[in-house]
């Protein structure tokens, strides 16, 4: 073949995306049963809006460049800046606090691998203007109401969280200061995957330290992170019943997580993480609104993709249409496709052969697109103005006079 998607695109037929709607749909319901409201932003963005997040760094794994006007711009790899520089703009007018929601795509120039490609749908829901950890808890609640929705229940999935102000507190415990506190948190954040992290911690800080660390990702004190506890309360009572793990290990962005950060992971853990998100209260004043609070996570389709499908959870084919209405001769054509613009004026989905096929033909197409019944418009009931209608699952046939259609 000589033209395909992209590395790391993805053409959509039409059961891959039925199983994309499908996905979208709970993420809608999710939203809208917690009272947020639905936004959108441009694809496209000043790259300044990410290196100010992220650092300058992050312009490596985006679709940067200049355009035509000398502008250095980039193609969204996130929504949080953008969301940000939305709420900078118009922050101070609107009532808090603010609940937003979207499900924009995405592009991350990275190397695509199992879960994680560089075009992709991702669900964000976010809260400015609460310190609140009902706040934190809604958003850990709305995710697994999604999840929920999606037939994956509490036995499927775990969330694990942290706050990362209890992770300061341990760190200036354990005298780890300045630069050296965002080397030694992503050596933690890799203890799970990477063999050699272990020991490159224990470089950093020496044995004694590092070994605090470890008891630390063995066993939480939730005792002493009194505002993570909080959080997990709150999220039991508005429904979560997945397990909710507090986890050292759990760090995600070093650059703006200010409070509780979590992630939602399969419980075989055979997969990246499902959503992940915290508490980011800075980066809105950063960009130059005002100091507001806010926490969010994203949800992207592509590993939430891979898990329903592991599960069984993808939805057999849906039918195509409703009703197929079928002339016996090419004569009688136009009076089928009279009958299928009145069954679709009234919101049935129904389609009619192009051409004149032969009657079995065209019933075979009928039932393979799903219809349930088949409307045949036959010479000698035409001459009486009715027309047969036949049960294309169990071949019952009845007469209808056409004003009863």
């Amino acid at each position: 073949m000589r033209f395909q998607a992209l590395p790391g695109f993805r053409d959509f037929f039409p059961d891959d995306l039925a199983l994309r709607r499908l996905i979208e749909d709970a993420w809608h319901r999710a939203s809208r049963n917690a009272g947020f409201e639905e936004i959108d932003g441009p694809v496209l963005e000043a790259l300044e809006l990410f290196t100010a997040k992220s650092g300058p760094e992050i312009a490596g794994q985006l679709y940067a460049f200049t355009d035509k006007g000398g502008r250095e711009v980039a193609l969204r790899p996130e929504m949080t800046p953008t969301l940000a520089r939305m709420v900078a703009a118009r922050g101070a007018g609107l009532p808090k606090p603010i609940k937003w929601y979207s499900v924009p795509e995405f592009y991350r120039y990275e190397k695509p691998q199992r879960g994680r490609l560089r075009a992709f749908y991702q669900w964000n829901v976010d809260v400015f203007g609460s310190d609140e950890p009902a706040s934190d808890a809604e958003a850990i609640a709305v995710a697994a109401d999604a999840l929920r929705i999606l037939n994956l229940s509490a036995d499927d999935v775990v969330v694990r969280i942290n706050d990362r102000r209890f992770t300061a507190r341990v760190l200036a415990e354990l005298d780890v200061q300045g630069p050296d506190q965002a080397e030694v948190l992503g050596l933690v954040d890799k203890l799970e995957r990477d063999k050699s992290a272990g020991q490159k911690l224990d470089d950093k800080l020496g044995a004694r330290r590092a070994d605090a660390l470890r008891a630390l990702c063995a066993e939480f004190p939730l005792a002493r992170a009194p505002e993570l506890a909080a959080v997990i309360d709150a999220a039991r009572d508005l429904g979560v019943r997945s397990p909710i793990e507090p986890d050292f290990r759990i760090v995600r962005g070093l650059a703006y997580y200010t409070g509780p950060v979590w992630e939602i992971f399969d419980r075989s853990r055979s997969l990246r993480a499902l959503a992940g998100g915290g508490r980011y209260d800075n980066l809105v004043g950063s960009l130059g609104g005002p100091e507001l609070s806010a926490l969010g996570f994203g949800m992207g389709d592509a590993v939430l993709t891979e898990l329903l499908v592991e599960k069984k959870l993808v939805p057999e084919s849906r039918a195509r249409i409703e009703v197929a209405v079928i002339a016996v001769t090419p004569e009688l054509a136009g009076v089928a496709r009279r009958i299928v613009a009145q069954l679709r004026a009234r919101g049935i989905a129904a389609e009619s052969p192009y051409g004149a096929p032969k009657l079995a033909k065209a019933l075979k197409a009928a039932d393979a697109a799903g219809a349930a019944r088949a409307v045949i418009v036959g010479p000698e009931e035409w001459q009486e103005r009715t027309v047969v209608e036949r049960d294309l699952g169990t071949g019952s046939e009845r007469k209808l006079a056409f004003d009863e259609l």
